[in-house]
């Protein structure tokens, strides 16, 4: 038979050494999702940057194509919303799909006001 307080004392160990396995374990895991979240707030601090540039650049790019529209006064030139359900990475698409629109926008503009000029 052994002794029961040897016994109580192995398993205290025990008990003991998987507290701190655990412990240490938890520290990891902490240090680890704390990078992660750092990562993730820099992914979206860019995210943001990256929308508003896109935001200025449609902007820029509406202004532009209304300036000298201001007379039209049936046209609404209030600038075009985002579109929240666009994927980002198909941009390059997009654009290639602006290009004949403005085009063909222009030229319905052009018959519409004609025989005054766009700018």
């Amino acid at each position: 038979m052994t002794d029961p307080v040897i016994e109580y004392k192995r398993l205290m160990g025990t008990a003991h050494t998987a507290a701190q396995a655990h412990a240490e374990h938890e520290r990891r895991r902490a240090l680890e999702l704390g990078e992660r979240l750092r990562e993730l707030s820099k992914e979206v601090t860019e995210a943001g940057k990256r929308e508003a540039d896109v935001l200025a650049e449609v902007t820029g790019w509406w202004s532009q194509e209304t300036r000298g529209l201001a007379g039209v006064d049936w046209l609404d030139l209030a600038p075009p919303s985002a579109d929240l359900s666009a994927d980002p990475r198909k941009l390059n698409s997009h654009l290639r799909e602006i290009t004949p629109a403005t085009t063909a926008f222009r030229a319905a503009l052009r018959r519409a006001i004609w025989p005054r000029k766009l700018p």
